[in-house]
């Protein structure tokens, strides 16, 4: 058999890595086509939404994706400077590598943003651009392969929203409003880490509502001022005068304009917030967030899959058995099943091991505090309890994110809540 010619090989993979990559981007993107590779963009991607398109003033933001297929660890991976960072050298949000190696049963893929690849890629700079470039044994070996499909797709979607919504800031100056929503947050803070405050995204945003009311006063009276300026009839000047300014003007020995504005945040939720940084990083320090990010999915995944099966009644407790390997927090085994003997205040960790734990829970206290109490009629479909409880999975997750955060990152766990 004779050997394949060196850009035989080289056609191949790229043709392979693009079709691996479109299909995977497919199932949370649509895809644009380009009749020219340019800006280091082999595709173009787009979120799902149909309330917006190109025409609009607030046009939705692009998807940058570059695709490589390495052979081996010798290959190496380049990128230019200009396709990942603005001209003062920031990381743009929206682009992202996509690195595949092997095939059949042996294909592996990895995913870097721009940032990453500034991060971890080595700068050199020649006599005709600067670029950025690693072995592709350092990135096989690295932290950034693709274990959860799912986690992924978040995080691209998640980049594309803050792009837009950072782009879309530059319509500020000429309508004083910004669209807000909760996922104009940094990605890392709506990670799934434990704490004891709340949800980071909602509260934060709840923050920003408030003070954006400010804006819209803010706005009226300038708009009502302008229009008192071009005014060419006193007494219609006087009526905006006391319809819009009036009760904005503070009464005492000077007439000055005031407005509420306060952004005190609670400090608990920036205690938060610096606590989940200060976890996050020391799992990342270990070069194991993908995997425990991939591991947490799982439980929540398969326990919500499972449990929503069962006939939760009043007394019914589960038992979830989590093994993996202690070194990687990889190759994940759940097993659940119904479990009377323990009689003790519940959610409980009865074992707890790197590599091994064990809880036992009761379905229907979750089920009594959010229905039962409420008085809502529960659901009955199975699909739609599994969903219920993958949006309300902190009942169990948190018993379990407590004790392998604890092992993971040490004694400092217990100062940091």
């Amino acid at each position: 058999m004779n050997p394949k010619q060196p850009w035989l090989k080289a056609m191949e993979h790229g043709i392979l890595g693009e079709a691996r990559a479109k299909a995977f981007l497919l199932e949370r993107f649509w895809i644009l086509e380009r009749s020219v590779d340019i800006e280091g963009a082999d595709y173009l991607i787009q979120r799902s939404i149909n309330n917006q398109n190109f025409m609009d003033k607030e046009a939705p933001k692009l998807g940058v994706i570059q695709v490589k297929f390495i052979q081996d660890g010798n290959t190496y991976i380049t990128i230019n400077e200009k396709y990942i960072c603005d001209n003062n050298g920031n990381p743009y949000n929206e682009f992202f590598l996509l690195v595949f190696h092997g095939k059949e049963d042996q294909a592996v893929s990895f995913i870097l943003s721009s940032k990453e690849i500034v991060d971890t890629f080595t700068k050199k700079t020649d006599n005709i651009s600067t670029f950025y470039k690693i072995r592709g044994s350092e990135l096989l070996s690295s932290n950034f392969k693709i274990n959860n499909k799912t986690l992924v797709l978040d995080k691209i979607e998640h980049a594309l929203k803050i792009a837009n919504f950072k782009h879309n800031r530059q319509f500020l100056y000429s309508t004083n409003y910004i669209r807000l929503n909760p996922d104009q947050i940094e990605y890392d803070l709506v990670l799934p880490l434990v704490n004891y405050y709340g949800d980071i995204r909602e509260e934060f945003f709840k923050y920003k509502e408030e003070l954006q009311f400010s804006l819209f006063d803010i706005e009226e009276v300038v708009e009502a001022i302008n229009d008192i300026l071009k005014s060419t009839d006193p007494e219609e000047a006087e009526g905006i005068y006391e319809k819009k300014i009036s009760q904005h003007i503070s009464r005492g020995q000077l007439s000055n304009l005031h407005f509420s504005g306060e952004f005190d945040i609670d400090e608990d939720l920036l205690i938060a917030v610096k606590n989940h940084k200060l976890r996050l990083q020391k799992i990342r320090e270990l070069g194991l967030d993908n995997n425990y990010l991939n591991l947490i999915d799982c439980i929540k995944k398969t326990t919500s899959e499972t449990v929503s099966t069962f006939d939760i009644s009043k007394d019914l407790k589960v038992k979830i058995t989590v093994t993996y390997n202690p070194k990687t927090l990889d190759n994940v085994n759940i097993q659940i099943e119904s479990y009377d003997k323990y009689t003790e205040e519940l959610p409980h960790i009865i074992k707890s091991s790197l590599g091994h734990h064990e809880i036992i829970f009761n379905p229907h206290r979750w089920f009594s505090i959010k229905y039962d109490l409420k008085k809502l009629p529960r659901p009955t479909d199975t699909s739609e309890i599994q969903k219920e409880f993958e949006k309300n999975s902190w009942y169990y997750l948190r018993e379990f994110q407590l004790a392998i955060e604890t092992i993971l990152i040490g004694d400092e766990v217990d100062l940091l809540i």
